[in-house]
């Protein structure tokens, strides 16, 4: 599909104006600070290991695309006017008036005096995309207006395209989607996040070739999409978290190595979560966003939080979703 615009009166509020003398040093970081002040949230990231609630400003960059005031869809920041989401959450896109983009919200039905709520001015999905599990699975959000950065609404870096996250790496992925399949987020719907190790590709197409009775596979893994999860099911994204971030650790700094894009259910056996990689998407990204920096790692050397960390556990049936699919 290619791209499509649309022109909307911009503007952005803030719930609670008051309260952004919170971290007021920060206020005013704009397109020329983006690379400084992304992926770097005052929350330590590496507490809790099983998927729960997370704490407020923990992961600074989620956003919320709601239509109509009802989410529907994650997403990323990364400048002070430019989401990334996933090309299926607006396959067919109605009037742009009618999306808004909620920033540095923990709860969605209590957001908050630290979020904000922009419009949206153009919506720009990948040309590859053609429908769901295809390739392309990337949408780029223009916002209507800047946004101002504080402690709570912050950008994610992107990955450099020779960036490699290795099976095993273990990341992190955030939502406000369904606890299981259909299964809403109870109120007040706060902020969930998940640890789950990156699956390399030759793996992942092992298993979602697993129990197809003779079938052929009729879901390929792209060589633009990335695995992570675990073959025994349990935890995973679900249903509403659909082009929200999946971050890992680079040189210090976090970046979005994955949007969430499909899978086949919720936490099911042999069935990890699939996510557009984002390294695949530098040059296009590039083309909307040329003065954008990526992250490279200069090391070459995995972060510090490849080693498993205690309490992982993989007994609990307890995961998010993503807005897959079936």
């Amino acid at each position: 599909m290619g791209q499509q615009r649309a022109e909307t009166s911009g503007f952005c509020w803030v719930s609670r104006m008051g309260a952004l003398v919170l971290l007021a040093g920060l206020i005013g970081a704009q397109r020329s600070e983006a690379t400084k002040a992304c992926g770097q949230p005052p929350v330590n990231l590496n507490r809790i290991v099983k998927g729960q609630d997370t704490v407020e400003g923990e992961f600074p960059w989620q956003v919320s695309l709601q239509w109509k005031g009802v989410h529907v869809c994650g997403g990323s920041l990364i400048t002070d006017e430019w989401v990334v989401s996933a090309a299926h959450c607006f396959y067919q896109v109605r009037n742009l008036s009618q999306y808004q983009v909620v920033l540095g919200a923990h709860q969605l039905l209590n957001p908050g005096p630290n979020s904000r709520t922009c419009l949206v001015q153009r919506i720009i999905n990948n040309p590859h995309y053609a429908g769901r599990t295809t390739s392309g699975d990337i949408a780029l959000v223009h916002l209507a207006t800047r946004v101002n950065f504080t402690g709570y609404i912050l950008p994610i870096c992107l990955p450099d395209a020779s960036v490699f996250f290795p099976p095993g790496k273990r990341c992190w992925v955030t939502g406000w989607g369904h606890l299981r399949s259909w299964v809403d987020l109870p109120p007040p719907q706060t902020l969930q996040k998940l640890q789950v190790p990156i699956i390399d590709s030759k793996t992942c197409r092992s298993l979602y070739q697993t129990n197809m009775q003779g079938r052929p596979p009729y879901r390929e893994i792209q060589d633009d999409m990335i695995c992570a999860g675990y073959a025994e099911g349990m935890k995973d994204a679900c249903n509403g978290d659909s082009g929200g971030p999946m971050v890992c650790l680079v040189n210090e700094a976090w970046v979005l190595a994955g949007v969430v894009s499909w899978g086949e259910g919720c936490a099911n056996r042999n069935r990890p979560g699939v996510y557009s990689r984002l390294t695949s998407y530098q040059n296009w990204i590039r083309e909307y966003i040329p003065n954008l920096e990526f992250v490279k790692d200069s090391n070459g050397q995995e972060p510090r939080d490849r080693a498993d960390i205690k309490g992982q556990n993989h007994r609990e049936k307890e995961f998010m979703c993503f807005d897959k699919k079936e």
